[in-house]
């Protein structure tokens, strides 16, 4: 092995991987850790993880985001459940309502077992 392809692989293997073991996106959402978070104009929270959101049957917006929307009965306790698990680097189970135009969450949820 030359020492270019030492150092490629040494710098490789230095880098956080993009997903943790035990992630998954799947057709009704991902388990996963939050990778961003963002606010629109509407209100309504964006959700990303490191994870491919279009594996969920919805329409992820920009292919890239699950949405929280503000007029959700429960948005206050979801919301705070993303933003627990975004700031202390948590693993959470996001769980769209499938079929939905935005991958919009109809709950989240903590487990020892993620």
């Amino acid at each position: 092995m030359n020492r270019i392809t030492r150092i490629v692989l040494v710098c490789l293997a230095l880098l956080p991987p993009l997903a943790h073991s035990g992630d998954i996106c799947t057709t009704w959402g991902c388990i996963s850790h939050i990778s961003e978070l963002v606010t629109n104009h509407a209100g309504k929270i964006r959700i990303a993880t490191p994870l491919d959101e279009t594996l969920a049957n919805c329409d992820a917006v920009s292919g890239v985001y699950f949405s929280l929307d503000p007029n959700a009965q429960n948005f206050k306790e979801m919301y705070a459940a993303v933003l627990a698990a975004y700031m202390s680097g948590k693993k959470i189970q996001l769980r769209v309502q499938e079929g939905s135009s935005e991958c919009t969450l109809s709950y989240v949820r903590f487990s020892s077992g993620f």
